[in-house]
């Protein structure tokens, strides 16, 4: 059985993006709801619909002069984040954008250094590669049997070790966890236990603490483009509903699979939003001491201009009322008494490892293109560096870069009189 959809939750969004992207269209989600519990009916693992949204706030490793000196940085065709992540929660990477691009994309994931399709070491020169494989095992380098299947191995191979937008069903383009022999997945996990790390008992002291994307076009671009819903009123449908004095909204999502019909919106609850095009929705609380209950604008503004010398607030809505996340930063290349402040690179608390945890109905869409559909070389790569919370914090009260706001102007005068 295929996906069953996503369900959306209620977030709490700050003034960080969730969206981390590498040229146009070309963007990732990384989120991370609870971690599901394996469950059994006699001696046989059940499989468990799909986990809600639950996006991580994504950094620039460029703009934050405290990152680890290994971390990769951004370039002409790479973007570099880092996400923190806690241990125990479960953790799905969200493609979807990938439809609104002007060509067909295809999708290379490295989860510490594997493929989490097919297992195989991401290195040197098959580091984020696309292969098809119809004919022979790659490792084996003998003749399927039907299906797929190899005697050597003992299991069915997939048909490549990428997603696709040609395989995949429209705005179903996610990847909950690694994709286990019989071609079910199990559930991407956080876990300090380093036996319990998929690619720590791989590939051992090989693998690295991140996760590597790279997308692949078409060669050609795609005959019809997927049009976005640009406006809020596009996402909604409002009605009467059934309870006394209470407003339900019929949430409208690119694909049915994420719609909940039941939300209810009332005066005193939670107003729900679209976020930068997507089909989530966040919760802003409407308290007037909080903030404007007027919703047109995705995300909010929540604390002043930064300047030298002065305190950062960031607050975090969250569920059901407002949780209040305080840190303060100092720009990393601000002035104090004459002399720049050099911000130490930050050493990651913790080594985290992503384990897999229990069975997820998800399938792997076998791509119907040949590899020759493909353009040869990645159009774009994005680096996600995730590390635990209060390494996360570190570098984040370091300090973020200085950026001239007036460019080759700086300095001198401009503005209208």
């Amino acid at each position: 059985m295929g996906d069953l959809g996503h369900s959306p939750v209620l977030l709490g969004e700050n003034i960080m993006s969730v969206e981390m992207s590498v040229k146009k269209d070309l963007k990732c989600i990384l989120n991370m709801p609870e971690k599901i519990k394996s469950e059994f009916n006699s001696e046989e693992e059940m499989s468990n619909s799909l986990p809600p949204y639950s996006p991580l706030e994504a950094y620039s490793v460029d703009k934050y002069d405290a990152c680890p000196n290994n971390w990769m940085n951004g370039s002409d065709i790479a973007s570099s984040y880092f996400v923190g992540v806690k241990e125990d929660y479960g953790m799905w990477l969200d493609f979807n954008e990938c439809f609104y691009h002007t060509h067909d994309v295809a999708v290379v994931i490295s989860i510490q250094g594997i493929n989490p399709i097919t297992g195989q070491k991401m290195v040197a020169e098959k580091a984020l590669q696309l292969e098809q494989y119809h004919k022979k095992c790659p490792i084996h380098n003998v003749n399927f049997k039907q299906d797929r299947y190899c005697e050597k191995c003992g299991f069915k191979w997939p048909g490549q070790n990428y997603l696709s937008t040609t395989g995949t069903p429209e705005m179903m383009m996610w990847l909950d966890g690694f994709r286990s022999s019989d071609g079910q997945v199990r559930q991407y996990i956080i876990t300090e236990d380093k036996m319990r790390g998929v690619a720590s008992q791989i590939i051992g002291e090989e693998r690295v603490f991140a996760i590597g994307i790279a997308y692949y076009l078409s060669k050609n671009k795609k005959p019809y483009m997927l049009q976005r819903h640009e406006k809020r009123d596009d996402f909604y449908m409002e009605f009467v509903g059934s309870g006394v004095g209470a407003t339900q909204t019929q949430p409208m999502f690119f694909s049915p699979l994420r719609t909940s019909s039941n939300w209810v919106l009332s005066k005193n609850q939670p107003h729900f939003l679209s976020l930068s095009d997507l089909g989530l929705r966040i919760s802003c609380n409407s308290n007037p001491d909080v903030i404007d209950s007027q919703y047109d604008s995705t995300v909010y503004q929540l604390s002043q201009e930064l300047t030298e010398i002065e305190k950062v607030e960031f607050q975090a809505l969250e569920d059901n009322g407002v949780n209040i996340e305080r840190f303060y930063t100092l720009n990393s290349s601000q002035k104090l008494e004459g002399e720049i402040v050099k911000t130490e690179s930050v050493t990651p608390v913790k080594k985290l490892e992503i384990g897999a945890g229990a069975l997820i109905k998800q399938r792997i869409y076998d791509d119907p293109k040949m590899i020759s559909y493909w353009e040869e070389k990645p159009a774009g790569m994005i680096y996600i560096n995730y590390c635990d919370e209060e390494t996360k914090k570190k570098i984040i009260g370091g300090g973020r870069r200085a950026d001239e706001k007036d460019g080759f102007m700086n300095g001198i005068k401009v503005g209208g009189l």
